[in-house]
């Protein structure tokens, strides 16, 4: 291999690894709601069509 394709070959594995490390990262982080969290948002659901239904 010749050495000015060195620079390409960690390039493109770098790049492909810190694009993998950046997306396992994010996933991390947006895990499941927790449960406090789905209960809010499940009551802010209700809240919002009982509105709806009460304008009708």
């Amino acid at each position: 291999m010749e050495l000015s394709a060195m620079p390409w070959l960690f390039a493109v594995f770098g790049g492909a690894a810190i694009l993998g490390l950046a997306i396992a990262y994010g996933a991390l982080k947006s895990r499941k709601a927790s449960r406090r969290q789905r209960e809010a948002a499940e009551q802010g659901a209700r809240d919002l069509y009982h509105k709806d239904q009460s304008k009708s």
